[in-house]
């Protein structure tokens, strides 16, 4: 399958990010937007480019202080509400800019852990404007469960006291099954290391502390009415299996489970699933 054409562009929020993103596929198009985890970029759905049809307006984003938006471009503290704003700016521009078909349509999301948080958030916030999602090791609130917000907070102060190399080689074994259960090739956990020491230190600290500020919490998730995939690792460690089916009980419309033979990186060590899953999804919308 022929490796698709990216296109790198930067967009300047009203909160005076630069965002970094890319795009590729028929700009005239229905949109999708592809949000990224902790420690991601653009880099973590380019496996999953080629298979998604030709037809869609495929555009990556790079979160603040990951892949090529610096965090020095942004004026306002990081927050989950930030992150929403900012995709919001975007997708206003590229609907307003982009001269196509579906102008103004609606959006489809594909969001992988911190990314399926944003994803969620901005589908209860503009259910009208959203199409679909598709969630990877989806995330929610703890930060009103101690343990998970001291644990977070410890990780945002190593960052910064032993450097983002430390953090890297500590934290991407933890995106696979343990080895006691399943074998994971040393190429899976050295593409994930690389993806987070290629982030910024200080960006990587800042998202630790946002993920379990008193500030996030769940919105309501009633008002999400359309169609939704959860793609869940049966030995996902960071997300686990049973946090995709509370979430999914949730949803005011239609949505499933598919579990997936892999841990919290299903594009990487359950690509044909993964994307098969979406597939389904796209389908549907």
């Amino acid at each position: 399958m022929a490796s698709p054409a990216f296109e790198s562009k930067f967009f300047e929020t009203y909160s005076k990010t630069k965002t970094h993103y890319v795009q590729t596929g028929d700009s005239r198009g229905p949109l999708i937007i592809c949000l990224h985890g902790l420690g991601g970029s653009v880099n973590t759905f380019k496996p999953l480019v080629p298979s998604l049809p030709k037809k869609y307006n495929v555009v990556l984003v790079d979160f603040p202080g990951f892949g090529q938006t610096s965090l020095a471009s942004r004026t306002e503290p990081l927050s989950l509400s930030g992150h929403v704003s900012d995709v919001h700016d975007l997708i206003s521009f590229l609907q307003k800019d982009g001269k196509d078909n579906a102008k103004g349509g609606k959006v489809i999301f594909i969001g992988h852990s911190l990314g399926s948080i944003v994803a969620l958030h901005y589908a209860a916030q503009y259910s009208s404007s959203v199409a679909g999602l598709a969630l990877l090791g989806v995330g929610r609130s703890a930060s009103h469960i101690q343990a998970v917000r001291q644990r977070m907070l410890d990780v945002a102060e190593s960052t910064r006291k032993n450097g983002i190399q430390f953090t890297a080689a500590n934290s991407a074994p933890n995106n696979f099954p343990p080895q006691d259960q399943r074998t994971v090739p040393v190429e899976f956990i050295e593409q994930v290391r690389k993806a987070i020491a290629a982030s910024e230190p200080e960006g990587y600290a800042r998202t630790c502390e946002l993920i379990v500020d008193p500030s996030h919490v769940d919105p309501d998730y009633s008002k999400i009415t359309c169609p939704v995939v959860f793609v869940a690792g049966d030995l996902d460690i960071i997300s686990p299996l049973q946090r995709a089916e509370s979430v999914s009980k949730e949803l005011g419309g239609p949505s499933r489970v598919e579990v997936v033979k892999s841990g919290h990186q299903p594009l990487i060590d359950a690509t044909e699933a993964t994307t098969g899953a979406i597939l389904k999804l796209l389908e549907k919308v």
